[in-house]
């Protein structure tokens, strides 16, 4: 299935217009974790899988009104989030990235591999899954990577990131050279000077 993954273009104009949304969701989630933590400070010695709890539950109850609104299918199926877009082409859903290589943690269950090797076929349309996700910094108090990333085998095939959305990027512009025969003047260059 590997040779019907969307590519990054095609994935990045179907996002396009809920980027901004989608990196409010993960920051958002991420805030109110800390607000969490400021108000009842015995959260501050959670695990680590407490923490990720949360802030997936967060993220996914803003995702979910989001969506709802927009009239795009977000569907629950059990304890995790799926959002289709493209009728059903590219279908995300919510992680914490374990690491900089944006791999993520679940136990290996038969939807979980076909998830990763990109297998799944729902009324012969082939869908492309992504990981809209965050990686906490060291010392979890920031978030150190936003990013969607499509992954194939524990590889990632693509990403795009969510931390420099808003700012438009700085694209150079081509200068073509002017095609065609030289044109000389046949005025004489003296001629030029004093008319001029």
């Amino acid at each position: 299935m590997l040779d019907e993954v969307i590519s990054q273009r095609d994935a990045e104009a179907i996002l396009a217009p809920h980027l901004d949304a989608l990196r409010g969701f993960l920051e958002g989630g991420w805030a109110d974790w800390h607000e969490m933590v400021a108000r009842s400070p015995e959260l501050a010695t959670s695990r680590a899988t407490t923490r990720a709890n949360i802030v997936y539950d967060r993220i996914t109850a803003r995702a979910e009104e989001y969506f709802d609104a927009q009239g795009i299918p977000a569907d629950r199926r059990g304890q995790m989030l799926a959002v289709s877009f493209d009728d059903g082409r590219l279908i995300m859903r919510f992680k914490k990235f374990r690491s900089r290589k944006l791999s993520t943690s679940g136990i290996p269950t038969q939807q979980r591999l076909e998830f990763e090797f990109q297998q799944v076929v729902l009324d012969g349309t082939a869908s492309t899954y992504v990981v809209a996700g965050y990686l906490p910094d060291e010392l979890g108090l920031d978030l150190d990577l936003l990013a969607i990333a499509c992954t194939f085998d524990g590889r990632v095939l693509w990403q795009i990131d969510l931390a420099g959305q808003g700012l438009a990027p700085v694209l150079p512009v081509p200068v073509d050279s002017p095609q065609g025969p030289p044109v000389r003047s046949t005025r004489p260059a003296e001629r030029e000077e004093a008319e001029g």
